[in-house]
């Protein structure tokens, strides 16, 4: 006999599936047997008076209430000037949907199914090839799209707890007068290159907006564009900012830490929220602060993420519609223009960061197939347009990127130098656009004019470094020594003149750090070259200008060293030093060797191995007689417009002197800046160097 209690055992006796033993019998086989009276299920639809109050649903109704009291309270002490109060709790987001009376009620799974097929067949970027269907020479369509706006699928619940999460995060009014007065810079200069459609510009519209959003219905991406603005913000203002902000913000590393952790965690993991115009906005302010804080794989794979969200949306299509369709964009309506430039601005932003991320970093190119639009450099004032400059400059990077390639994948040294000299040309004519009283090299204050000179100088390192640092190739390749020893000599004075007026923490500084060391261990080897070299090149290089800009680089970098977010450049002035040493040491039968420290490389072992080592493991190279005719003959044209090579005379006895920077280096098939935030990973690399007396 079972001993269930009767209550069970007659829920058990209505599962089991009736048998009749005739039409018309009353009682089923089963009850029969059993000497049972057979009941039958009546299916009955719950009812507003069936649903039960349960603990989870009165907790999150009294959390609920407990959050917005919060906030009111956030709000009168903003208003009345008091310091917010800070609180300890946070309102948990319900696994289920609450009722208004705070009843537990499971979804529906056809509502939930539908919400969500609606959401996913209905985007914003529809297939071409379907729109066709409608828009032919029988029929016509006016519009499509979701007529949801995916900024506002998330739940109320979802919502209210993120944005009281952020709100908390808020500083008060009183400290926001400090920050927005040391905003203004970087707020222009990041607008005059990545122009925002829907955030703040200004100090008075950063203030203006924050009085907005007090409002308890004010959006959540919103509030964390502007938490964005005010950390990166507070990330470079000067260290005696925060003490006067510390009513609110005691610690501004703190900070600025727990907002990229709530914005991420609240907007920018949302495909929702991120994946509106305004989210991507936010998400590219993100990368901003992630790149002050040396997030490189952080920044990486949200840029990636941000390419697909914006490609989901039709930002590229919008672009090209602006692009290519100016004519007809006249008989559209204003709304309809106004939205895609919104669009193509954005779009075109994207491009622009990821190509020059992709340069520093030395990473495959997404946006590659979505060229920028081509801009006059020069408006009829007169005036160089730095947006147009930038898109210029970013697409040579593409450029310069496949000479990387190029010569990564062992592909013919003809085919590296043909694309050398169309790049070279591309720098030359980009700057011969520019009025002579553009250039400059000395700054007193921060200029967007400064930042773009600075990079084009860069690229024009990047180009040629490859062939520079080549030896015993051919006397071609002089020229590519000449012209990137020059642009090394001028992007170290642009660094020494424009490093003291970028403010601490600003978000490129460690991207100008970077730039400058690549420059300034070209001139430490160059140096060498000249001092121990059989020969050298004496119309070209001093090499006691060469020597002080070396110095006075490092001497530079030791002093951003000491300010906030200075870790690349000491990691940097170590790095020269460390090097400077090895060459300077007396050449010996023993390999010599060093462990420096590198930004985005970590530890890597640099060795100056004996003459006799050097000549054992070199590989044979053609000699000048056996490379392709007419590759000199080619650059003598281009390097009309250089004076120093110009004025050259070369001997191919001359060209072994290349042999000084020789080196072989083991590179990792996974990036270690990308796997390991510590940039603990080490490396070898072998320099070989040698003298007069080897």
């Amino acid at each position: 006999m079972s001993q269930e209690p009767p209550a069970k055992r007659v829920r058990r006796q209505r599962k089991i599936r009736c048998a009749w033993a005739s039409e018309g019998a009353e009682t089923c086989e089963s009850c029969l047997a059993r000497g049972r009276t057979c009941e039958l299920q009546v299916h009955m639809m719950p009812t507003a008076d069936s649903v039960t109050a349960t603990s989870r649903g009165r907790i999150a109704h009294l959390e609920n209430d407990v959050s917005s009291l919060w906030t009111v309270v956030h709000n009168l002490e903003a208003k009345l000037g008091y310091v917010p109060t800070v609180t300890t709790t946070r309102p948990r987001p319900p696994s289920h949907t609450e009722s208004a009376d705070g009843l537990h009620e499971k979804p529906s799974d056809d509502d939930s199914d539908s919400d969500s097929n609606a959401s996913e067949l209905s985007p914003t970027n529809p297939p071409t090839h379907l729109l066709q269907l409608f828009d032919n020479g029988l029929l016509g369509s006016s519009g499509y799209g979701s007529s949801a706006n995916p900024s506002h699928h998330a739940s109320s619940l979802h919502k209210a707890h993120g944005i009281s999460a952020l709100r908390e995060l808020m500083p008060s009014r009183e400290d926001m007068l400090t920050i927005t007065a040391h905003a203004s810079s970087w707020l222009s200069l990041y607008n005059a290159i990545f122009p925002m459609i829907n955030f703040t510009k200004t100090s008075d519209e950063m203030l203006s907006q924050y009085d907005k959003l007090q409002d308890p219905k004010a959006d959540p991406v919103s509030i964390a564009a502007l938490l964005l603005s005010v950390a990166i913000t507070v990330q470079q203002a000067p260290d005696d900012t925060t003490g006067r902000a510390a009513e609110s913000i005691r610690d501004a590393s703190s900070f600025v830490k727990d907002v990229s952790d709530s914005v991420e965690r609240i907007v920018i993991l949302d495909d929702a929220l991120a994946g509106s115009l305004e989210g991507i906005e936010t998400t590219l302010l993100f990368l901003r602060l992630q790149l002050g804080r040396a997030k490189v794989r952080k920044m990486w794979l949200l840029s990636r993420r941000v390419i697909a969200l914006a490609e989901l949306i039709g930002l590229p299509r919008a672009s090209m519609v602006i692009a290519s369709h100016q004519d007809s964009l006249a008989g559209a309506s204003l709304s309809h223009v106004q939205s895609w430039r919104q669009k193509a601005g954005v779009w075109e932003s994207i491009c622009t960061i990821e190509r020059i991320a992709s340069l520093m970093w030395s990473l495959p190119i997404a946006t590659i197939n979505y060229p920028l639009p081509k801009l006059p450099v020069v408006d009829p004032q007169g005036q160089v347009n730095p947006q147009s400059y930038l898109y210029n400059l970013a697409d040579i990077a593409s450029r310069v990127l496949e000479l990387d390639n190029i010569y990564s994948s062992g592909r013919p040294l003809t085919e590296l130098f043909n694309a050398v000299v169309g790049t070279d040309q591309e720098l030359r004519s980009l700057a011969s656009l520019t009025p002579k009283s553009w250039q400059k090299i000395h700054w007193t204050e921060l200029s967007i004019d400064a930042l773009l000179q600075y990079w084009h100088q860069y690229l024009t390192v990047r180009t040629h470094l490859q062939l520079a640092l080549k030896h015993d190739e051919g006397q071609q390749f002089a020229f590519n020594f000449i012209t990137c020893l020059e642009a090394c000599q001028e992007l170290a004075r642009r660094y020494v003149s424009m490093r003291p007026v970028l403010p601490a923490g600003f978000f490129a500084n460690g991207v100008f750090d970077l730039q400058a060391f690549t420059a300034t261990v070209f001139l430490l080897l160059a140096s060498y070259r000249t001092k121990h070299g059989s020969s050298t090149f004496p119309q070209a290089i001093d090499d006691s200008v060469t020597t002080g800009l070396v110095g006075q680089v490092v001497s530079m970098m030791e002093f951003a060293a000491d300010r906030a977010g200075g870790d690349f450049a000491h990691q940097a002035a170590d790095a020269i030093r460390s090097l400077s040493s090895l060459l300077q040491r007396s050449q010996t039968s023993e390999l010599q060797k060093i462990t420096l420290s590198l930004p985005l490389i970590g530890k890597i072992h640099v060795s100056r191995k004996s003459y006799a080592a050097r000549t054992t493991l070199k590989q044979p190279h053609p000699s000048p007689a056996q490379q392709p005719q007419g590759l000199w003959q080619n650059t003598t044209s281009v390097a009309g417009s250089t004076p120093a090579a110009q004025a050259m005379s070369f001997r191919s006895s001359d060209l072994h002197l290349m042999d000084s920077l020789s080196y072989s280096m083991e590179i990792p098939e996974i990036y270690p800046f990308l796997t390991d935030e510590t940039f603990e990973t080490e490396q070898w690399l072998t320099w070989t160097g040698w003298d007069s007396n080897g």
